[in-house]
């Protein structure tokens, strides 16, 4: 990993200071904190019951990252947790990998468990001028169905190309599907390399990575393909059990 100059160091520093953080004052209040070291930025949200009630409650944790080429990167954590009274607690943690021209967006919302009502959020900015509109704007109620995110975790120069293939070919769908994709990438015996891809923590499929792009290619289709099946196996098993 390349370390910073002292020049870039200072200049993230400040960006940081100067983040635009929004965060409602409520009985449940939730922070995003920030530790940015040798290019990567740690991203811990915590969420605080100032009440003597225990709460039951629903967070989302997202951050969207543009690069200066202009490609986005997405990650997304939820689930539900929760609160004793006058209790802190650490509800996830991600790290992004961030360059002097990349634009950052991170939001935390916190919801009742029972009625889905938004009790607290947080943001978080970086070079935030650089994102569209839409981007800029987003809301709670939006941000907690956003579809269509992928996570990259490749490493190599295949990985990177399979990654691109398959953003290409799942972005072709008109309608994305709402768990998080993550396309990872471990080392294998030799040189070289195993591709994965992952829906809700489970690993639907992987492959041996190959440079060739007629390879890549078919995989990234054969991936797309297996996806959607298990999501509509999903959303059939789902309806089945809905009374």
């Amino acid at each position: 990993m390349k370390i910073l100059t002292p020049i870039f160091f200072f200049l993230l520093v400040c960006s940081i200071q100067q983040i635009k953080a929004q965060q409602e004052k409520s009985e449940i209040s939730s922070k995003i904190e920030s530790n940015f070291i040798e290019g990567q930025l740690t991203l811990k949200a915590t969420a605080s019951n100032q009440t003597t009630a225990y709460r039951e409650l629903n967070y989302l944790f997202v951050s969207i990252k543009k690069s200066k080429s202009g490609n986005l990167s997405n990650n997304k954590q939820s689930g539900k947790f929760t609160l004793k009274p006058d209790e802190t607690k650490t509800l996830s943690q991600m790290s992004v990998n961030i360059q002097k021209n990349d634009a950052l967006k991170v939001f935390l919302f916190i919801k009742e468990e029972e009625t889905d009502k938004p009790v607290s959020k947080d943001s978080l900015e970086i070079n935030a001028n650089m994102f569209k509109d839409k981007i800029t704007n987003i809301n709670e109620n939006e941000i907690f169905e956003l579809k269509g995110i992928t996570i990259d975790q490749t490493k190599t120069k295949a990985g990177k190309d399979f990654y691109d293939l398959f953003y290409l070919e799942y972005s072709k769908l008109p309608q994305k599907i709402s768990s998080v994709i993550t396309i990872d990438e471990t080392p294998t015996m030799g040189r070289g390399s195993q591709i994965s891809i992952g829906l809700e923590d489970r690993t639907l499929y992987s492959f041996i990575a190959n440079p060739s792009e007629d390879y890549l290619s078919e995989q990234a289709t054969l991936s797309v393909k297996i996806i959607l099946d298990y999501n509509r196996k999903k959303s059939l098993i789902r309806n089945e059990f809905r009374y």
